[in-house]
Formats: structure tokens, sequence, C-alpha cells
């Protein structure tokens, strides 16, 4: 885990009054020196535009109290 990570969750566990928790948090978790975070992150290839994200009709029938498509 990463140091910055590592202490926001301590400091959220003192904020609550739990030195138990943090004990064993501290025991169990370990902070990774060697991370690095990414240096860009992947963006999401579909978008509203492209028409990924339009509404669909559709019909249903009710049979016996399930809903199927038809």
């Amino acid at each position: 885990m990463d140091k910055i990570a590592f202490e926001e969750i301590v400091s959220i566990l003192a904020m609550f009054g739990r030195p138990d928790l943090i004990s064993e948090f501290k025991e169990h978790v370990k902070i990774d020196e060697d991370y690095k975070p990414p240096l860009r992150t992947r963006e999401d290839s579909l978008s509203d535009s492209e028409g990924s994200a339009v509404d669909e009709e559709y019909e249903i029938e009710c049979s016996n109290g399930f809903y199927s498509l038809k």
C-alpha cells in the first residue's frame, strides 16, 4: 500500500477513536516503498456521442408474474 493511502486510513480510524483497529492495521498492512503511481490513466474508449449510450425501445410481456423480453 502506498504511504498516502496508509496515512489516510490511519487518520480516519483515529478520527473515529479506534486505536485498536489502528494497531491491527499497522501490524497487518505494510507500506510499499517501491510503489510508483501510473504516469497516465487510460481513457474510456466509449462515449455518449458515439451512440453507445442511446436509449433503446423494447417490448416486455408478463406471464404468471414473470417479466420477459419479446
